[in-house]
């Protein structure tokens, strides 16, 4: 019986692009020329969120930033953020394209001088003192019409 049931699991799996095959019909010029066909890919949504800490450390002395958000984002549906491929020189890159975005990032806390002590395994280290010298706000930040190409080589 189990090998009756792995003999019919196999069939079926080797059957199974031969169900999938659509009928295939070629398209005269009129046909053809009502198709529309779609490239890449385009973003559109709001976005916020946090971090809680940022710190530079050199030799135990620590930039610290916290209390970082940002909200506000919002990527329009007309104005998407797009994902596409295309060819340079001969070379194939992604292309990502920004569109104009006007959000607010900030920093509620800003402290220099401080120690950072690293802990041991994945447990975050600890910070600990240094001067407040303010917060950070950076406001409408407007990247529009940007393109940033991306291949290897």
């Amino acid at each position: 019986m189990k090998s009756f049931k792995q003999l019919a699991l196999a069939a079926a799996v080797l059957a199974a692009p031969f169900m999938a095959q659509a009928d295939l019909k070629a398209m005269d010029d009129s046909s053809l020329s009502a198709v529309t066909g779609q490239d890449g890919i385009s973003i559109s949504g709001n976005f916020s969120g946090s971090i809680g800490n940022v710190a530079y450390i050199d030799d135990g002395n620590a930039l610290n930033l916290s209390g970082i958000s940002f909200n506000g984002f919002s990527i329009t549906d007309s104005a998407p953020l797009t994902i596409d491929v295309v060819e340079s020189g001969g070379i194939k890159q992604l292309a990502i394209g920004l569109p104009s975005m006007t959000g607010t990032l900030t920093v509620a806390k800003i402290n220099v001088g401080g120690t950072y002590t690293a802990a041991a395994g994945s447990t975050p280290g600890a910070l600990a003192g240094g001067s407040s010298i303010g917060g950070l706000a950076v406001s409408d930040i407007n990247m529009g019409g940007t393109t940033v190409k991306i291949w290897g080589h």
